[in-house]
């Protein structure tokens, strides 16, 4: 009984330090992807000396670039899938990257 508790705290804290992670590197993840993160999740996270490193998976919505002087503004979304990795160490993000799946 006593060890089922434990299991669950320690995965509880490994959940709020993922939580903690993404928040992190989400600002990080937007700049990469170009546009505003709908949807993103962990599918994997290792903890390690050098950080934690989490990876998983995001849906973008992509616009279309600003328009030239004089003409009119397309509001076009384009709806993209990336998958990301993330490290983070001593509360600093330390790598974002993000690519596009195929």
């Amino acid at each position: 009984m006593i060890a089922l508790v434990l299991a669950l705290v320690a995965h509880s804290a490994t959940a709020e330090t993922k939580a903690r992670a993404l928040k992190l590197c989400r600002p990080g993840l937007e700049r990469q992807v170009g546009g505003e993160i709908q949807t993103i999740d962990v599918s994997s996270a290792r903890s390690a000396r050098s950080g934690l490193t989490i990876r998983g998976g995001l849906t973008a919505f992509l616009g279309m670039a600003a328009p030239q002087p004089g003409h009119a503004s397309t509001h076009h979304l384009i709806r993209a899938e990336f998958t990301y990795s993330c490290k983070v160490r001593a509360g600093r993000v330390r790598h974002v990257a993000a690519k596009p799946l195929q």
